[in-house]
């Protein structure tokens, strides 16, 4: 990967030379299935393959929620504009009413004139239906909401077919983006009453081809889960999506190309039109093979940086010896993050020492008010770990690699890119808090047990339907084997990625993001699942329902708790964030590492006006809500 960046570099500094001659789009085309190519638009699939590519019950876990289920075919009562972090109605006619001066009592006015693609209308029977089935069920549904709304909600009842009242256990703050969409989805996943009242087992419903709310319904599938096409509704203007305008794309084509060779491939010869996670050597490949293809930015980094989620590794706390702090900081310190991303990355990325992303909501709410006390931090040796020059040295190495000075950030643009700090990079303070907890290394140069047995450290990370992380991921790999940490960096696929991170007994390490997906300033949101009783032994092999980052702490707990009653706009929860932030960090129960890199190039043979860091009408992910603006502003080209 160096020597195809380096070779980059040296091409970038040579004479100008004539490009490839821009491609056209080619009249009359039709994709492998039999759609016309001018009216589809293709994307890369965000999970690779799917192994249950013919379930589309949102109530259960393991739906095909990558490929169009969220984005084309469901609606919510709030869904987010991912470019501000605001909510705005969507099945609702207004944001939601508060009824009472507690927080607990709201109204929601429905949207009239939305309809089922099956021409039933949508009105509150079909939400009064889905709340009885969360709270009737909840011992057999396996949707990760249907906790979330059963423990949220009180009570509930009807007022008329558009209007309905709802009252919380606690005060709700967030109701709009807990009964709505936080940034990718919504815990509360509407189904059709008319359909789903007539299912006996809907443990065992999978809801095949779904009659849908949003703008598209599902038209085939592969069996084999490579592939989803989605055809757009005739009464597109009836549904969810319609106040946003007509999606452009009479169809929309989610396709695995396979591996990241294939797909770049694919990728140059107008395959398709949008990719996801393709690294940056294959991109820059890519460009200089076809002029149409483009990234978010024509700067360094050259792609956003503001995903919801950040990059970092989940530990097995609970499981000896990752139940010492020592041993948790010793991984961070013989992290060299600075190596790591400029070998897995091409130094595209941000880094993020918090527990969370660094966005332009989270950053003054949460980052800057923490920096002094990051660098006053101490370890109990007397240490300090944190490094605020983080992004002036990535500059710097940058720098010495040869990229174009003109092409790297300065001022204050150093840490808007790179960061506003990071852990040392200190192997030498790694082994003393090893050996203070009787972790020494062997003979072969790698730490062993307190016993002296020798001790393996299973790394697992994403096989190639993720090529960005599974790249992070085997440097994570190597900068910890030059420390002295024996480490089997096993790559999974998607399914069983899931299943690693859902269960104790296959858990040591792992690189993940779903800790870390505070978005904005609502950190509850994310993390109210830390708490005691989503907890399960070291070594269960029972799958957990919360509390990914396996924290057992009370302090957290209780104010996790205490947090989710505040005021969210007030400085007092902002504040409880960030005593939840110190003790996370303090503990290390989570490395946190870069803000996810979303390297998504677009090809503009057939499709144009993609958001770019130049248009941000929204975020440039497909596999998010954002997808559905995407579809109502690109523009086809003409032939």
């Amino acid at each position: 990967m160096l020597l195809a960046f380096l070779l980059s570099l040296i091409a970038g500094c040579g004479a100008p030379a004539a490009g490839p001659a821009a491609p056209q789009p080619v009249a009359g085309a039709m994709t492998e299935v039999g759609t016309p190519r001018a009216e589809t638009l293709i994307v890369q699939t965000f999970d690779g393959k799917t192994n249950a590519p013919d379930n589309m019950n949102p109530l259960m876990s393991g739906y095909a929620i990558w490929r169009g289920f969220r984005e084309l075919a469901w609606g919510y009562l709030w869904e987010m504009d991912t470019a501000t972090g605001k909510s705005y109605p969507e099945l609702a006619a207004e944001l939601p009413v508060v009824l009472n001066d507690e927080y607990t009592q709201f109204e929601i006015r429905l949207r009239p004139g939305v309809y089922w693609s099956d021409g039933v209308e949508f009105t509150a029977n079909d939400v009064i239906f889905t709340l009885d089935t969360y709270f009737n069920n909840r011992d057999k549904l396996t949707y990760f909401g249907v906790p979330v709304i059963t423990n949220y909600v009180k009570s509930y009842e009807k007022v008329d077919d558009y209007t309905l009242r709802v009252e919380t256990v606690k005060p709700a703050y967030d109701f709009a983006t807990t009964m709505g969409v936080y940034t990718w989805g919504s815990a509360f996943n509407i189904v059709p009453k008319h359909v789903f009242e007539k299912v006996e087992d809907l443990a065992a419903f999978k809801n095949e081809y779904p009659v849908t709310l949003g703008a598209y319904t599902l038209k085939s599938y592969d069996p084999n889960g490579q592939w989803h096409l989605w055809e757009r509704r005739a009464d597109w203007d009836r549904s969810a999506t319609a106040p946003l305008g007509e999606p452009k794309a009479k169809y929309v084509f989610y396709k695995n190309f396979g591996d990241e060779q294939t797909r770049t491939l694919a990728f140059i010869k107008n395959e398709y039109d949008v990719d996801t996670f393709m690294s940056p050597d294959s991109i820059d490949a890519a460009k200089a093979q076809n002029p149409k293809v483009r990234t978010f930015a024509d700067v360094f980094p050259y792609h956003d940086m503001n995903d919801a989620c950040a990059y970092g590794i989940i530990i097995n706390n609970l499981k000896a010896p990752l139940d010492k702090p020592e041993v948790r900081w010793a991984l961070a310190l013989s992290l060299d993050l600075q190596n790591v991303g400029i070998n897995s990355m091409s130094g595209q990325f941000k880094g993020s020492a918090l527990p969370m992303p660094d966005t332009q909501i989270t950053r003054p709410a949460f980052f800057e008010p923490l920096q002094a006390w990051l660098n006053e931090l101490t370890l109990p040796d007397g240490y300090k770990p944190y490094n605020p020059n983080f992004g002036a040295d990535m500059v710097a190495r940058l720098t010495e690699m040869g990229v174009d000075p003109a092409q790297l950030p300065t001022g204050d643009a150093v840490t808007g890119n790179f960061g506003l700090g990071w852990w040392k990079a200190d192997p030498a303070e790694a082994e003393k808090l090893m050996n203070s907890v009787g972790m020494t290394k062997g003979a072969d140069g790698f730490y062993t047990l307190p016993d002296g047995s020798p001790w393996t450290l299973e790394l697992v990370i994403p096989s190639d339907w993720n090529k960005v992380m599974q790249r992070v991921g085997f440097s994570i790999a190597d900068s910890w084997t030059k420390a002295g940490f024996k480490v089997n960096a096993r790559q999974v696929d998607n399914a069983e990625f899931t299943t690693v991170q859902n269960t104790n007994a296959l858990l040591q390490v792992m690189v993940n993001w779903t800790t870390s997906c505070v978005f904005n300033t609502n950190f509850v949101n994310n993390w109210r699942t830390i708490k005691a009783e989503n907890l399960k032994p070291a070594d269960s092999n029972e799958l957990i329902t919360g509390n990914t980052p396996r924290i057992d702490n009370q302090f957290i707990f209780d104010k996790i708790a205490e947090a989710g009653a505040m005021d969210m706009s007030k400085p007092e929860f902002l504040e409880a964030g960030q005593e939840i932030i110190k003790e996370m960090i303090t503990n290390m129960y989570y490395i946190n590492m870069m803000n996810i890199p979303t390297t998504i190039p677009t090809n503009e043979t057939y499709w144009t006006n993609f958001p770019k860091q130049d248009n941000a009408y929204a975020v440039p992910y497909t596999w998010w809500s954002s997808f559905k603006k995407i579809l109502a502003n690109i523009e086809p080209v003409t032939q």
